[in-house]
């Protein structure tokens, strides 16, 4: 009996515990409930504030000054911020962003968008949101509601961009030509005219400088955007002749490397649609006294001499083939006058044809409708098979070509050469790239690898250079084969995704076009992936008609990542 009232006993103890306890439990899990939705909210706002300040620093293209900007960066977040957290959201109400209010990083005038104090190139925006909560459980403590607060900020840097587009006979007869216009006033429509920098080089056989880097590039180069339009240097550009892109490349960075603005974010943005196949080089070596010209070439010096009678055998010996080329940075020496030219080397269906060499000068066009026949050699080297026009297969006056160009990039890299080694010869005891013997084909083989390793370097030197280091980004154009190119039964000639990927230093494969048109640079033979330097972006458009859509994905990416 005792074990009976002892067990009915503690059943009433443990009945009344457990109702007790129920006066603690309910709140607790109660409150955990309105932690928890306060924590959503929470959530929900900061990731909204951090979407309109990120889109407010976007919006940093448009007006002249700070303050200018600042009005429409402060519009555009309210607009990213209302569409990502609309009134009521989740039964909130009291719902407030403020772009100049806060305490938290804001500049001596409490205004939300200013200019660092440090780094000229920098802008900040910073934001403050709040909403208001109401409890559920927590009401029986006597809380009927909770104010929840975020704040938010985000970078802006002024970006200097020089455009390099190329303008080679395959874009005329492809139709690209005006698309590519189209595209690139487009791209330059979307940053900020007063703050950012755009300049830009065309380039075939020869490279023409539309403008050096400056703020009025709208004016200059001409726009289109939402808020309309204008024409330009852009507009002039019409398409003929080779594709000399490693010149392209080092003119653009020399000017990027001119303006010496290390706190802004430094871009090429390279755009072409087939393969490198013009160089501009020196056939004067100083350090040896030799001349690569051969023995038997009915080429003559400046006294008449051909160089198997002594002729070509000092500096002031050397006819003038082209004038020179001055570069305006310290980066680059200044190309000087004497046996220097453009060797156009033809793409790899000319090469199958047996027809692939030209040798030009004026290699820098004094405009960016100039390309094939008006500059040809003319008169300036006298006796050689090039001279006085247009002269296929003008090898045959050449022994050699220097291992660099004339900018210094260099034909037979010693580290991770696209190529791989290029053949050479030994001269008056110096190496060269050998441009004699084996044949036609051989021969062209030879210097087709040395300008492409060339173009890898030109983009190698620019992404790693310690003072002005520059992001990358790359658009490669196909479908440059017309109609009667299909009816010869060739396919063109693309451009290499490959070596656009190193141009660009891009790890990734195609994120543009579905399915993927290369794979990432981990899974290519020939790819080399630099970790250590800037890494930009490879798009590959598969025709004209894409580049619109080409050009505003990196003008986007390039705005994303200046913030």
């Amino acid at each position: 009996m005792r074990t009976r009232t002892r067990t009915r006993k503690q059943r009433g103890i443990t009945l009344m515990i457990g109702t007790m306890s129920l006066v603690f439990l309910v709140p607790m899990i109660g409150l955990g409930i309105d932690v928890g939705f306060m924590l959503a909210v929470k959530s929900k706002l900061q990731a909204s504030m951090d979407g309109a300040t990120l889109g407010a620093a976007r919006a940093l293209n448009i007006g002249q000054t700070t303050a200018a900007q600042a009005v429409t960066a402060e519009g555009h977040a309210v607009n990213w911020f209302n569409a990502n957290f609309p009134t009521g959201y989740f039964g909130t109400y009291n719902t407030a962003i403020d772009v100049n209010l806060g305490s938290a990083g804001k500049d001596a005038a409490g205004n939300g968008v200013f200019d660092d104090p440090v780094n000229p190139h920098l802008r900040h925006v910073h934001a403050y949101a709040s909403t208001t909560v109401d409890a559920f459980f927590m009401r029986w403590f006597g809380y009927t509601s909770t104010t929840i607060g975020v704040t938010s900020d985000a970078t802006r840097r002024d970006a200097v961009i020089m455009l390099v587009l190329d303008r080679s006979g395959s874009m005329n007869t492809s139709g690209a030509c005006p698309s590519l216009i189209s595209a690139a006033k487009l791209f330059t429509g979307q940053f900020a005219a007063g703050r950012d920098y755009i300049g830009a080089v065309s380039f075939s056989d020869g490279t023409y400088v539309h403008s050096a880097p400056s703020t009025n590039f709208q004016t200059v180069l001409g726009y289109t955007n939402d808020g309309g339009s204008s024409a330009g240097q852009l507009d002039s550009i019409q398409c003929n002749g080779g594709t000399g892109t490693p010149q392209a490349i080092a003119v653009a960075y020399d000017a990027l490397y001119k303006m010496n603005l290390p706190g802004a974010l430094n871009i090429l943005m390279i755009e072409t649609d087939g393969l490198p196949n013009t160089m501009t080089l020196n056939w004067w070596d100083n350090n040896n006294l030799n001349a690569g010209i051969v023995n038997g070439s009915n080429c003559t010096d400046m006294s008449g001499k051909k160089k198997s009678a002594g002729g070509f055998a000092t500096k002031a010996s050397l006819p003038n083939w082209t004038t020179g080329y001055t570069m305006t940075s310290s980066y680059y020496t200044s190309v000087p006058a004497g046996i220097v030219g453009a060797l156009y080397s033809g793409d790899p269906w000319q090469a199958a044809g047996g027809s692939y060499f030209a040798m030009m000068s004026s290699p820098w066009q004094a405009g960016a409708n100039t390309g094939d026949n008006s500059i040809w050699v003319n008169g300036s080297a006298p006796g050689c098979t090039f001279n006085g026009g247009f002269i296929w297969n003008s090898i045959g006056d050449l022994a050699w070509a220097p291992l660099t160009d004339v900018y210094g990039n260099q034909l037979n890299p010693g580290t991770n050469p696209y190529q791989g080694a290029v053949n050479t010869i030994t001269s008056g005891g110096g190496t060269y790239l050998s441009l004699a013997g084996g044949g036609n084909n051989t021969t062209w083989t030879n210097y087709h690898h040395a300008v492409l390793n060339a173009t890898d370097n030109a983009a190698y030197q620019a992404r790693s250079n310690g003072t002005i280091s520059t992001y990358n980004f790359v658009i490669g154009l196909g479908g440059n084969c017309t109609p009667s190119c299909t009816a010869a039964g060739r396919t063109g000639d693309p451009p290499d995704n490959v070596l656009l990927q190193r141009i660009a230093n891009d790890p990734n494969g195609d994120l543009f076009n579905t399915p993927a048109t290369y794979q990432p640079c981990s899974q290519e033979a020939t790819c080399v992936n630099y970790s250590g330097q800037p890494q930009g972006t490879y798009i590959f458009s598969s025709d004209h008609t894409k580049l619109v859509q080409a050009f505003l994905s990196i003008s986007s990416q390039i705005l994303r990542l200046s913030r």
